[in-house]
C-alpha cells in the first residue's frame, strides 16, 4: 500500500504522482497506465520527500512581443494566461521543491521556511501553506520564491492542512482540529472528535456554508465539521461516516443536488462512497452508500481481491481508481451503482494474461512424419556409405586412454582446464538445501567465477539465492563481505527481471534495512577506528623509543685466572730469551777474533804497537 500522504491525483485527473520511501517521484498516466516519469532528486539520500501536493499556477507573459501588444485588445485574460500543473514536494530537511512534470525537472526550491521536516502541505487560490516539525506554519510566495508569512502553531505536530473553500480559514489537523483566521493568524475555533492524529482534511462549500471532512490514522470513521460560528462553539462534528478500516485517501465533490459526495479508500483496499445531505446535526453514524471491491480471475478461475491504492471523484461523476501494486499499476474509471450496497468489479489479471501470452509464444510444434523420408534433389543419387578408414574411434584402447589421461607425457607443459563457474553446483545446493554445497560455492571470493556463475544462473533460482545471501549478510563479517559481491553482481546482471517481480519490495527490503543499519553505525565505527589507531600509534612510538635507549655494552664478562698466569709466564720467557741471544752474539765475536790471531800470528793490536815504535 502506497503512503497516502505521498500520492495524489492531478487536478485534471490525467496524472497520478507517488513519492515512496526511497525518495523517488513517479508519475503515471491514468488513461494508459504507463509510467511517464521517474525522478530522483539530487539530494534524495539526505532530503527525502515527506508530503506532496498538486498546484495550479497561472503564468502570464511578462515580455510580450509587439505583435501580442497589437492583438492584446482582442484577446481575453484567460487566453493570455497559461495554466500549469506543478507538484509541490515537502522534504525532511524543511525545503519545498516545485517540480514541473512537463519539463521533467524541478522549477524552484523554496528554502528558509522550516528548520525541520515538512509534515503537511496544502494549496488553494489563496496560496501555498506548509507545516513542519518545528511547530511553524509558513505561507510561501511562489512568484518571489520566499516566505510570505510565518506563525507559531503550538507544541503538537501538525499532520494535515486545508484552506476553506471561501479562503478565510486555514484548518490544521493534530489530535485536535484548529481553525486559523488567515487575516489575523489567530485560532477562531477548535474541534475534538478524533483519538489519533488527523492525516486527512478536505474542504467543500455548500451555498454560504463551509464544511471540512477529516480522517485520522487508526480511526475507522470520517467526521464532517461545519465552520459556522455556532458549530465552532459546539466543538463537535455534525456527522460521522463509518468505514471498515482507517482511511488512506479521501476525495470530496459537490453534486448537482447540493449533496456532499465523499469517496474514501481504506487500508484493506476497498472504496466507500458516501452521499451526505447537510441538514443539521446527525446523531447516528452514516453507513456508505456503496462499497466498491475490485477482483481478478486467475488461471484456475479463482476470484482474488485486488487492493485499491487511491481513488478520486471526477467531474463526470465517475470514480477514478488506482489499483494493484506500484510494479503493475492499473487505473480504471467506474460509474458507481447506487442501487447496490456492494459493487463488485471484475478485471483481468494483467500478470496472468502476460503469462498466457508468453506460454503460447514459447510453445513449438514439431513436425511429425510417419514412415521413411525421401529427399529429392537434382543430380544423380549417391549412395552414402560409411567410411571405413582409420578414425579416432578405431584407435586401440590403450591409445585412447592415453589421450584421456590428464598426466599425458606429451602435454606436460599444459595444465588441465578448470571450471570457471559453479552454476550447476549452486543449483544443486539451492534445490537440496545442502549447507556444505552452498558454503563451498557462496564463500568463493573470485569475482570472475562469481560473475560467470550468476550470468549462467536461471531466473527461477534468483529468489532462493537472494534468501541465502540475506542470511549471509546478517552473519559475521567474512560471509557478509562475500555476500556483497554476490548481490552486486546479481543486481547488475538480472536487474530487468528483478524489477519485473511484483514482490520486489519484500524481497529486497531486508537488504535495504541491513544497509541502513550499517550506515547508522558507520560514524561510530569511524570514530572508534580513529581512537584505536591513535592508541596503537602511541604504543608503537613508545616501543621504538625504548629500543633506541638500549646500549651495545655486554651485560656480563668472564675472565679465567689460569689463562692470565700462563700469559704472564709466556711474556717473561720471551724477555729472558732476548737477553740470552745478546750474550750469545758477544761470545761468537770473541771466538772469531781468537781464530784470526792464531792464523796471522799476531793481532791487529801488535801491528799498531809496532807502528808506534817505528
Amino acid at each position: 500500500m502506497a503512503s497516502t500522504g505521498c500520492s495524489t491525483f492531478s487536478p485534471d485527473n490525467q496524472l497520478w504522482a507517488n513519492c515512496g520511501r526511497d525518495g523517488k517521484l513517479k508519475i503515471w498516466e491514468t488513461r494508459t497506465g504507463k509510467l511517464k516519469q521517474d525522478y530522483v532528486p539530487n539530494l534524495h539520500l539526505s532530503s527525502g520527500c515527506s508530503v506532496l501536493e498538486w498546484i495550479t499556477v497561472s503564468q502570464q507573459s511578462n515580455t510580450p512581443s509587439p505583435w501580442m501588444k497589437r492583438k492584446r485588445k482582442s484577446m481575453s485574460i484567460v487566453e493570455d494566461s497559461e495554466q500549469r500543473q506543478l507538484i509541490a514536494m515537502g522534504t525532511v530537511d524543511g525545503k519545498v521543491i516545485i517540480y514541473n512534470p512537463s519539463a521533467g525537472s524541478p522549477e524552484k526550491i523554496l528554502e528558509n521556511g522550516h528548520s525541520a521536516a515538512v509534515t503537511a502541505i496544502t494549496w488553494s487560490s489563496v496560496g501555498l501553506f506548509t507545516a513542519g516539525d518545528d511547530d511553524l506554519i509558513v505561507e510561501w510566495n511562489l512568484q518571489g520564491g520566499g516566505v510570505k508569512s510565518t506563525w507559531k502553531s503550538g507544541q503538537n505536530g501538525i499532520n494535515s492542512l486545508v484552506v476553506s473553500a471561501d479562503g478565510q480559514y486555514l484548518v490544521a489537523g493534530e489530535r485536535l482540529i484548529r481553525c486559523w483566521s488567515l487575516e489575523t493568524k489567530k485560532v477562531v475555533g477548535t474541534f475534538t472528535g478524533h483519538a489519533n492524529p488527523v492525516i486527512f482534511l478536505r474542504s467543500v462549500q455548500v451555498g454560504s456554508n463551509n464544511y471540512v471532512i477529516s480522517g485520522a490514522n487508526g480511526d475507522s470513521y470520517l467526521c464532517i465539521w461545519s465552520l459556522s460560528e455556532s458549530a465552532m462553539k459546539a466543538k463537535t462534528s455534525i456527522a460521522t461516516l463509518t468505514m471498515q478500516d482507517d482511511p488512506v485517501s479521501v476525495s470530496v465533490k459537490l453534486n448537482n443536488q447540493s449533496q456532499i459526495v465523499i469517496l474514501a479508500t481504506n487500508r484493506t483496499g476497498q472504496c466507500h462512497l458516501f452521499v451526505y445531505q447537510p441538514n443539521g446535526l446527525s446523531t447516528k453514524p452514516l453507513k456508505p452508500t456503496v462499497t466498491v471491491i475490485i477482483t481478478t480471475e486467475s488461471a484456475d478461475k479463482d476470484v482474488t481481491p485486488v487492493a485499491i491504492l487511491s481513488s478520486q471523484l471526477t467531474e463526470d461523476n465517475k470514480m477514478l481508481l488506482a489499483y494493484g501494486t506500484l510494479v503493475s499499476l492499473a487505473f480504471d474509471r467506474i460509474v458507481p451503482d447506487l442501487s447496490e450496497k456492494i459493487q463488485m468489479v471484475v478485471r483481468k489479471n494483467v500478470k496472468w494474461t502476460q503469462e498466457k501470452k508468453t506460454e503460447a509464444l514459447s510453445k513449438v510444434k514439431n513436425v511429425v512424419t510417419d514412415g521413411d523420408v525421401k529427399y529429392v534433389a537434382p543430380g544423380a543419387p549417391l549412395a552414402l556409405k560409411r567410411s571405413r578408414g582409420s578414425t579416432g574411434s578405431q584407435l586401440p584402447l590403450q591409445d585412447r586412454l592415453e589421450h584421456l589421461s590428464l598426466n599425458n607425457e606429451g602435454n606436460l607443459s599444459k595444465t588441465p582446464t578448470k571450471g570457471n563457474n559453479k552454476t550447476q553446483l549452486l543449483l544443486q545446493g539451492l534445490t537440496s538445501r545442502d549447507r556444505n554445497i552452498l558454503n563451498s560455492v557462496l564463500l568463493m571470493r573470485d569475482e570472475q567465477v562469481i560473475t560467470n556463475t550468476v550470468v549462467n544462473l536461471p531466473v527461477q533460482a534468483l529468489k532462493p539465492l537472494i534468501g541465502e545471501l540475506v542470511g549471509m549478510l546478517q552473519g559475521k563479517t567474512f560471509p557478509s563481505k562475500i555476500a556483497v559481491l554476490w548481490i552486486k553482481t546479481l543486481i547488475i546482471t538480472h536487474a530487468a527481471h528483478l524489477l519485473s517481480l511484483p514482490n520486489i519490495d519484500d524481497l529486497l527490503s531486508p537488504v535495504l534495512g541491513f544497509i541502513e543499519d550499517k550506515l547508522t553505525i558507520l560514524p561510530e565505527l569511524s570514530r572508534l577506528r580513529g581512537r584505536v589507531a591513535l592508541v596503537t600509534g602511541q604504543i608503537s612510538h613508545l616501543n621504538d623509543k625504548e629500543s633506541n635507549d638500549i646500549t651495545n655494552e655486554c651485560l656480563f664478562t668472564y675472565q679465567d685466572p689460569d689463562s692470565d698466569d700462563e700469559d704472564e709466564d709466556d711474556i717473561d720467557g720471551i724477555e729472558a730469551g732476548s737477553d740470552s741471544d745478546a750474550e750469545w752474539d758477544e761470545v761468537c765475536d770473541q771466538e772469531d777474533m781468537q781464530q784470526d790471531i792464531e792464523e796471522n800470528g799476531r793481532s791487529d793490536l801488535d801491528d799498531d804497537d809496532a807502528s808506534i815504535c817505528n
